[in-house]
C-alpha cells in the first residue's frame, strides 16, 4: 500500500497540529509483525507492569475477530472495503489487517487467530463477533454492514483454544429470533453480547429492545455496548445512537452493561433534559451516568482506545484522577487498534508527562513486536499526577463469569 493512499484516506485534512500528533513516533506507518525478542520481553519496564497482578484473572474484555472469510469462518466484509474506488473504506480495513499481522502461508481468518495466540502473554482474549445492520422490521441490511462474523465461528475458535479464547456473541435486538439466538449463543459458551449501536443501526432506547433487554436481565448477561461517536467502522452511521443516556432502557431492567471506552467521543443530545435538549459531550452524559447511585452494580465501562490521541487529555486524565470509578473499570485493548500505528503517540504522552522518557523507548520497541502486550503496559504505566489505573481494573475475569 502506497504511503499517498494513507493521506487520501483522511491524513489530508488535518490541520498542522493533528497532522504532527497522528504522524508516527518512527515515521513507520506500519507494523513490522515481528516475534517479540526474549530480552525485550524481559526487560525491567516490560516486568513492572505485571507486579501485584494475578495474571489469571486478566481477561481483555474487547479483542475483536476479523478476518477475510478465505476459510469456512462465515465471516463476510462489505464489498466497499476491499476495492480501491472505496478507499476510505479500503485504506481503514487495510491498517485493521495490518495492524493484526496475520500469520503467513495459510488463510487470513486462520492466520489472524494464529498470530492473536502468539501474542497471548497468559490472560484470556474475549472475542467479539458482529451481526448484521438491521432495519426496524427486523430484515438484515448488508449494504449498510461493515462486516459480519458470525457467533458460530467465534464460539469454534474458543472451542479449540479454550484456555486462550473466550468470546461475546452479538445479536441484533430487531431480529425476530433475537431471544432464541441469545440462548443458543449461551449454549456454546458466550459470555454475553456485544453491540456498536451507531454502526450497527440499533438504538438501544427502543422499545424494540426491550424483549432481549427482559432475557439478558432474567439470566444475568453482561452487555458490552459502545458508547460515544463510532469512526472505525461504518454502517448505518447514526451517530445519536451512540448516546451512553440511551441505556437507561437497559439499565432500568437490570440489564448489566459495559460502556466502551468510557463514552468517550463527539457529543449527543441531553434527553435527560428533553428529546431535543442540548448537545453535551457523550463523556459528559458517560460520567452523569457513572455517578448515579442507583446504577452502582449494573453500570461498568472498559478501559480501551483511551491512550489513542483523540483522548489524550481531559478524558484521560479524568478517567484515571476519578479513583471512585476505578471499581468499575474494566481492562480491554480494543485490538486491532493497539497496533494501528498512528493512533497512539508515545511521542504525545511523553510532552504531556503520562510516561518517562526511558518508558517511551521501550513502548516504543515493544508496540511493533505485540501490540497487546504493549496496549497493556502503557496503560499500567501511565501517570496523571502520580496516579495510575487500579490494579483491580487489570483483574477483570469475575465480571465475565456467568452464573451457574
Amino acid at each position: 500500500m502506497q504511503r499517498r493512499y494513507f493521506f487520501a484516506g483522511g491524513l489530508a485534512g488535518l490541520s498542522a497540529y493533528h497532522f504532527k500528533a497522528y504522524w508516527p513516533d518512527n515515521n513507520s506507518f506500519f507494523n513490522d509483525c515481528r516475534q517479540l525478542p526474549d530480552e525485550l520481553a524481559k526487560h525491567e519496564i516490560v516486568l513492572s507492569a505485571f507486579e501485584g497482578l494475578d495474571t489469571s484473572q486478566i481477561w481483555d474484555g474487547h479483542v475483536h475477530l476479523l478476518g477475510l472469510g478465505d476459510s469456512n469462518s462465515g465471516i463476510w466484509i462489505n464489498p466497499r472495503s476491499l476495492s480501491l474506488l472505496n478507499i476510505r473504506h479500503y485504506i481503514r480495513f487495510r491498517f485493521f489487517l495490518n495492524a493484526s499481522c496475520p500469520l503467513p502461508n495459510m488463510s487470513v481468518d486462520e492466520g489472524y487467530v494464529a498470530r492473536l495466540k502468539s501474542l497471548h502473554w497468559a490472560h484470556r482474549f474475549v472475542l467479539l463477533a458482529f451481526d448484521y445492520s438491521y432495519n426496524e422490521q427486523g430484515k438484515p441490511l448488508p449494504d449498510k454492514t461493515a462486516f459480519y462474523v458470525p457467533n458460530r465461528y467465534a464460539a469454534q475458535v474458543h472451542k479449540q483454544s479454550p484456555d486462550t479464547f473466550e468470546w461475546l456473541a452479538s445479536i441484533h435486538p430487531y431480529r425476530k429470533d433475537c431471544v432464541e439466538a441469545l440462548e443458543k449463543a449461551l449454549l456454546n459458551g458466550a459470555r454475553g453480547v456485544k453491540w456498536l449501536p451507531p454502526a450497527m443501526g440499533m438504538n438501544p432506547a427502543s422499545p424494540l429492545c426491550d424483549r432481549f433487554y427482559k432475557a439478558m436481565a432474567s439470566w444475568d448477561i453482561p452487555l458490552l455496548c459502545h458508547c460515544g461517536d463510532e469512526h472505525a467502522v461504518s454502517g448505518t452511521n447514526t451517530q445519536t445512537y451512540g448516546n451512553p443516556l440511551a441505556l437507561r432502557r437497559a439499565l432500568d431492567q437490570g440489564v448489566k452493561v459495559v460502556i466502551a471506552h468510557c463514552g468517550s467521543l463527539g457529543s449527543n443530545r441531553d434527553t435527560d433534559k428533553s428529546p431535543n435538549g442540548a448537545h453535551v459531550s457523550n463523556f459528559e452524559l458517560f460520567a452523569r451516568l457513572m455517578d448515579e447511585e442507583r446504577y452502582n452494580g449494573l453500570l461498568f465501562a472498559d478501559i480501551s482506545a483511551l491512550t489513542q490521541i483523540n483522548r489524550v487529555g481531559t478524558i484521560l486524565d479524568t478517567v484515571i484522577t476519578r479513583s471512585d470509578w476505578h471499581p468499575r473499570l474494566l481492562y480491554a485493548s480494543d485490538y486491532p487498534l493497539p497496533g494501528v500505528v498512528p493512533l497512539t503517540s508515545l511521542r504525545l504522552l511523553h510532552e504531556k508527562q503520562y510516561i518517562t522518557a526511558e518508558q517511551l523507548e521501550v513502548l516504543a520497541q515493544l508496540r511493533h513486536y505485540n501490540s497487546l502486550l504493549f496496549d497493556f503496559v502503557l496503560k499500567r504505566l501511565i501517570r496523571v499526577q502520580g496516579q495510575g489505573f487500579a490494579t483491580s481494573i487489570f483483574q477483570t475475569r469475575s465480571l465475565w463469569l456467568l452464573p451457574t
